[in-house]
């Protein structure tokens, strides 16, 4: 087994955890000039070259600011991590396919990864990044033409449908919810997060994303109740939680929607959606 690519998305995934980590702690927060050299969080002091390194930095560190000794946010390692087994374990779906197909993954891997902790953070989800990843996604579309492998969209109608029905889907849930409550049980941002993950997966997979990222926020919520961090009617930051089942899908495909009693959902649904697609064309 040929260990360098591994080694290389390892370590593109620790940069990218980096820049993920960066972007998520200065773009919601005006004050924070997003290309200015980077600062302690705890101290403001400027950090030292070696202090940029993922990873590393951290451990330099030992996890506390050398200037005033106060204990830096554990996430900032565990992001950079977590980017880099995803990078890495992302590669054999795509080591066979053109170069391209891994890069343009990579990229959703990191975009998916920036909103996920900005929203988890923040309770946030900023229309430029929806909208920047949905013209690289339809740029990707009609240049790269169908994907029946399912690692992109397999062309533009994959996409359209995608985005009709994970968009279409939870705009619906959107006003059902705000008619039923007369308040936002759902953010406008999911909504537009749900359009997005439409143009990353096409259809089918869009099904399966958005139902693995559902049952995550599922999980998520009960757990946030039974430990008293929330009540029923809190914020829950499904949008990290889709995010994540997008992620999960792009490294694992097949592996992760197909299994077990998500195969069985998933595959229903897929089939009941092409039952009626056919109906309304063939009329």
């Amino acid at each position: 087994m040929n260990v360098l690519p591994y080694v290389l998305t390892f370590l593109a995934g620790l940069w990218a955890g980096w820049v993920t980590n960066v972007l998520a702690e200065r773009f919601p927060v005006v004050e924070k000039p997003l290309f200015s050299p980077l600062r302690c969080v705890r101290s403001g002091e400027k950090l030292g070259f070696l202090e940029y390194i993922p990873v590393i930095g951290y451990m330099l560190q030992k996890g506390k600011c050398r200037h005033c000794g106060k204990s830096l946010p554990w996430r900032f390692p565990l992001v950079e991590i977590l980017l880099a087994l995803a990078f890495a374990l992302a590669w054999p779906n795509y080591e066979t396919d053109p170069f391209y197909v891994y890069l343009i993954n990579a990229f959703y891997i990191f975009l998916l990864a920036v909103i996920a902790l900005i929203d988890w953070r923040y309770r946030l989800i900023y229309p430029v990044m929806i909208w920047g990843g949905v013209v690289v996604g339809i740029i990707v579309a009609l240049v790269s033409g169908p994907h029946p492998d399912n690692l992109l969209p397999d062309g533009i109608i994959s996409v359209g449908l995608g985005v009709a029905l994970g968009g279409g889907m939870f705009y619906l849930i959107y006003l059902v919810a705000l008619a039923i409550y007369r308040r936002r049980a759902l953010g406008f941002g999911d909504v537009l997060l749900a359009i997005l993950i439409g143009v990353i997966l096409g259809f089918p997979r869009v099904i399966s994303g958005l139902f693995l990222g559902a049952v995550l926020g599922g999980v998520v919520a009960v757990g946030f109740f039974f430990f008293g961090r929330k009540r029923w009617r809190d914020f829950i930051p499904y949008g990290t939680t889709l995010c994540i089942g997008v992620i999960l899908i792009i490294i694992w495909g097949e592996a992760v929607w197909h299994w077990g009693p998500f195969g069985m959902i998933t595959n229903l649904l897929q089939l009941f959606f092409y039952v009626i697609l056919r109906v309304i064309f063939n009329q």
